[in-house]
């Protein structure tokens, strides 16, 4: 088992016990994998894309595939870093399809993260203790990698538990688990495709939905239709390429999927309010 490498699909580090970001670094790092943070004690700040997380202990930060991260400062911390790819879960015959499969990622992709009790994470430490034990077990260890991707299987299951707890009572339980199950492998199909392909017409093949009830779908999970939503996520993409990257306006434009710049610029601003130029500058000011 590869460990702590960036071509695993599994890794788990420590979290540094201080650190104070320089102003003048360029360390945002954008994901190809989907990262957990067990923060169990310590003060500081995260950015996840443009937003600035304060932490608490006792929390676990979600940061999905794609999405820019960064520590600004941290203090007097404990916690691990866990990040994993889909393909380290165990197949046994799943996929984008499975009810099971969708469990894994259902729940949590609504939130950012979640404040435990201290009873509560005292609970998750435990399990997550034993996970960190058996990963540092030798790599020539019978059937560690087995154990590790089992574990690692039981600690999401155990998250997700909290996490639909969490959705479920700030949804007043009106959430129907198949419509769920839909809108879940929905995010994962576009998290795919969404930089090459704009027709909704796709998205709904996909899900064998008729267009009219895939937009129906996402907008009971969102309050938006299923094509703002895509939109949403193009524009977000497009927010990150110009703030984190040297690419001009029309690399941005055709690497997002548009054939013209002009188009993509009005839609940028009908979205944002600046034209992508604006976007840019206002970043590099912060």
């Amino acid at each position: 088992m590869i460990r702590n490498n960036r071509e695993s699909a599994f890794t788990i580090i420590p979290l540094p016990t201080d650190y104070i970001i320089d102003k003048n670094s360029k360390n945002d790092v954008t994901h190809d994998y989907k990262e957990i943070i067990f923060l169990f004690s310590g003060t500081g700040e995260f950015k996840i894309d443009d937003e600035v997380i304060k932490l608490k202990p006792n929390t676990l930060f979600f940061i999905k595939k794609n999405q820019f991260f960064k520590i600004l400062h941290i203090k007097n911390t404990v916690g691990y870093s866990l990040k994993y790819k889909n393909e380290f879960i165990p197949s046994a015959g799943l996929n984008y399809k499975s009810s099971y499969y969708s469990k894994l990622n259902g729940y949590i992709s609504d939130l950012k993260y979640i404040e435990f009790k201290k009873k509560g994470m005292k609970n998750l430490k435990s399990h997550f203790n034993v996970l960190l034990k058996e990963y540092y077990e030798p790599e020539e260890a019978f059937t560690s990698k087995s154990i590790v991707q089992h574990l690692f299987i039981s600690l999401i299951l155990k998250i997700e538990r909290k996490a639909r707890d969490i959705v479920i009572d700030t949804t007043k339980g009106e959430i129907n688990n198949h419509n769920k199950i839909l809108y879940t492998n929905f995010l994962d199909i576009l998290e795919e495709n969404f930089m090459t392909t704009h027709n909704m017409d796709f998205y709904a093949d996909k899900l064998s939905l008729s267009r009219r009830k895939l937009s129906d779908l996402v907008k009971e999970f969102t309050g938006i239709t299923a094509k703002r939503y895509l939109l949403d996520r193009v524009i977000l993409e497009a927010k990150r390429l110009l703030a984190y990257s040297n690419k001009n306006l029309k690399e941005i434009c055709y690497d997002l999927g548009f054939e013209y710049p002009a188009y993509f610029s009005t839609l940028f601003k009908e979205i944002t309010g600046h034209t992508p130029n604006q976007y840019r500058k206002i970043q590099q000011q912060k």
